[in-house]
């Protein structure tokens, strides 16, 4: 279903992903110094309505044990792929046929680094749907293991889309996550060195506006889970449209987080407990480089990107770089430093002409 909008969008100067995603950045968004232009008219990819065929109520016991083929798991029902996650080991891959999985699907287990866990569509074209029960509750896929890899498929219809709690070193990509009632994708847990690319994540916070993010990295102070987590990429992901909250939010005593080649799409950012920016960065060391934002009109969004001092000594030393803004109220500022915080900019554009920086923001 990704596979059909994305040959729509433009590709990214010097830089060519992998079939079925690209993140959007036209050479012709070159600007000349000082130079003013309107907002561009385009468009978010449309979401279309999954056409899936649903797995049958009914499941005979047969198929509740995976069906092995040397390294492959292969499942066709729900209930074999939660058998799959419980009993995976090292260097298997869960092969998904097309369908609806519906459950909150979980797995304790690690991969290694030379023998990750994958689970991935049959046949990414017709990519395999996990489903939650609802919007209020649960979650699509949640992951407690290192060394996993999630691709070629779809999240949707439960509270949170993909946890990675503790697990290191995972790569989630070539994914769509839409319809959830909280956040698309949480770094949680101590998550470290785990990776989101060329991935599609929209319409998120339908049941709490002020929770929709579209990735979450970390958790806020106070929270029971480990707030460590540490050098964590966000690459190549369109954001949007009607992402209720920040589109990334990096939160206090997370360090090194990336985010790279992404598009963001302002359409849909509500307001709600305080969510006024494509990024709210909250950690140290972070490097934002390389992304489109298009504000679309929205009056909401204060700032393209804002840091936050939620605790002393956090919110310092990020760095932006080579981002290029479409700010259609001139209001706007590209960089909001509040408190404490700080920020290295280098290269960074708008159009049209307005609002740079404000605060402890060192234009280099």
């Amino acid at each position: 279903m990704m596979k059909l909008w994305i040959d729509n969008i433009v590709n990214h100067k010097k830089h060519v992903f992998r079939a079925g995603m690209i993140c959007l950045m036209a050479g012709s968004l070159l600007f000349a110094t000082g130079g003013v232009a309107a907002e561009p008219n385009i468009q978010p990819p449309p979401h279309e309505p999954t056409t899936h065929g649903s797995i049958p109520q009914n499941e005979k016991q047969a198929d509740v044990l995976p069906v092995l083929s040397d390294d492959v798991l292969s499942c066709s029902t729900s209930s074999c792929l939660s058998s799959a996650l419980k009993n995976v080991t090292p260097g298997k891959r869960i092969v998904l046929a097309p369908g609806t999985y519906t459950g909150s699907f979980s797995s304790d287990v690690d991969g290694t680094e030379t023998a990750p866990i994958t689970i991935q569509s049959q046949d990414p074209a017709n990519p395999a749907v996990l489903s939650g029960y609802s919007t209020g509750s649960g979650f699509s896929l949640r992951v407690r293991g290192d060394h996993w890899i999630i691709r070629d498929m779809i999240f949707t219809n439960a509270q949170k889309g993909i946890l990675l709690d503790h697990s290191n070193h995972t790569l989630i990509t070539d994914v769509e996550v839409y319809n959830i009632g909280y956040e698309a994708v949480h770094f949680r847990d101590g998550t470290s060195y785990s990776t989101i690319e060329n991935s599609y994540i929209h319409d998120t916070g339908k049941t709490g506006p002020g929770f929709g993010e579209g990735v979450y990295v970390g958790s806020a102070n106070g929270a029971s889970y480990d707030p460590n987590t540490h050098y964590n990429t966000i690459r190549s992901v369109v954001f949007g449209p009607n992402i209720t909250a920040e589109h990334i939010d990096i939160k206090e005593r997370s360090i090194g987080t990336l985010v790279e080649y992404c598009t963001f799409y302002g359409e849909g950012i509500s307001g709600a407990n305080y969510a006024d920016s494509f990024i709210d960065v909250k950690g140290n060391d972070a490097i934002i480089r390389h992304n489109i934002g298009y504000q679309q009109g929205n009056s909401i969004i204060v700032d393209a990107f804002q840091l936050h001092e939620i605790l002393p000594g956090w919110g310092i030393n990020n760095t932006f770089s080579n981002n290029t803004l479409y700010l259609t109220d001139p209001a706007v500022y590209v960089i909001g430093a509040y408190s404490s915080t700080s920020a290295t900019a280098t290269q960074n554009t708008r159009s049209p002409a307005g609002n740079m920086y404000k605060g402890n923001v060192t234009v280099q």
